[in-house]
């Protein structure tokens, strides 16, 4: 898909996002948020939605101000990017989580809900990547442990499926499965 919008959008999360890795440093932060509007768009999602998704980690991981995705894109893009962001780093991985969840659960975008399903795919898809080429190691990486990490993709896949009924989540559901099986497999 492809409009003024969307290449705005691709300019503004390159600007914010630079050329940073993801944590696992196998690719680039703007990689992920191309892969994540893509699975939007794959599900049939329109240009806000995949708007909202080339966005969705710019306030979580960037210094870019609200007022410029205001500005740019108007205040419902806006409050999808807000409803899939995380409160920030200074607050415990646990209840950054817990907020995340219901955020999501209370927000009234069902383009929110499938933005934090494809982040979700996406995720999922490159840590049973990691998982099968670096084992245990490759959870080393992250903040926090493997059965944390399990737990929470199972209560977001959980919340998603009770508050909402889309193909995107049977592909969320097949990448969680992924997961859960390389996480046995690792250990």
């Amino acid at each position: 898909m492809f409009s003024p919008q969307v290449e705005l959008a691709v300019t503004t999360m390159l600007e914010a996002h630079q050329l940073n890795r993801r944590k696992a440093g196998q690719s680039f932060e703007a990689t992920h948020a191309l892969a994540v509007a893509m699975i939007v768009g794959d599900f049939g999602f329109g240009e806000r939605a995949v708007v909202s998704a080339i966005l969705h980690d710019t306030l979580e991981d960037t210094t870019l101000e609200r007022a410029v995705i205001r500005e740019r894109f108007g205040a419902r893009v806006l409050a999808i990017v807000a409803d899939v962001t995380e409160p920030p780093q200074t607050v415990p991985w646990r209840n950054r989580k817990e907020s995340y969840i219901e955020r999501l659960r209370r927000s009234p975008e069902d383009e929110a809900r499938a933005v934090a399903s494809a982040d979700k795919i996406h995720n999922l898809a490159s840590m049973v990547t990691g998982l099968e080429a670096g084992g245990l190691r490759f959870a080393d990486i992250f903040s926090a442990g493997l059965d944390d990490m399990v737990w929470y993709h199972r209560k977001v896949h959980e919340m998603l499926s009770q508050a909402w009924s889309h193909p995107i989540l049977n592909e969320h559901g097949r990448q969680l499965d992924r997961f859960l099986a390389a996480t046995q497999d690792a250990q």
